[in-house]
């Protein structure tokens, strides 16, 4: 009967994760080049009008262990760090927000091969996730929630798919 007038039990916190984002582009060749068109030509499809830190005038490469952004003076940012690079399946990159001071998340990429009309193709899926709860995180995903699919619209261009 003590319970009749005490307050309910309290909610547990919600969970501190923000759901991952994802977004996929099928292009035309096999998984070799469509790694290939992502890695070693990023800099030929990378919408840096959307994402930059530099501008239109800077170049982005995915170099050994990190995808790095340099201006048009030669000065250089580092985006992300490659945890996980197996060719030409999957890549993982621990994703750093420059610029800002937000926490890291993760970006997985992976490739899938499969058949259009009779020919190889490949799906090329990205999921941007890790994201936390407390502030800020709401707008920087969703500014990320918008970039992917228009990214991979430009990679899939450049390789020569349709959209």
């Amino acid at each position: 009967m003590s319970d009749l007038f005490s307050h309910p039990a309290q909610e547990p916190p919600p969970d501190r994760l923000i759901d991952d984002i994802g977004a996929e582009v099928t292009v035309p060749g096999d998984a070799t080049h469509a790694w290939a068109g992502f890695i070693d030509h990023i800099h030929l499809w990378w919408p840096t009008a959307l994402l930059s830190v530099w501008g239109t005038g800077s170049f982005f490469d995915l170099e050994s262990n990190a995808l790095v952004e340099t201006s048009a003076e030669d000065d250089e940012t580092v985006w992300a760090e490659v945890t996980v690079r197996v060719p030409p399946a999957r890549l993982e990159l621990l994703w750093r927000h420059r610029p800002g001071a937000a926490s890291s998340t993760t970006v997985t990429v992976e490739f899938s091969q499969v058949e259009l009309s009779g020919e190889p193709g490949t799906v090329v899926f990205v999921q941007h996730g890790g994201w936390e709860a407390p502030a800020g995180a709401g707008d920087l995903r969703s500014r990320y929630d918008s970039f992917w699919p228009e990214a991979l619209s430009h990679y899939a261009r450049f390789m020569g798919g349709s959209l």
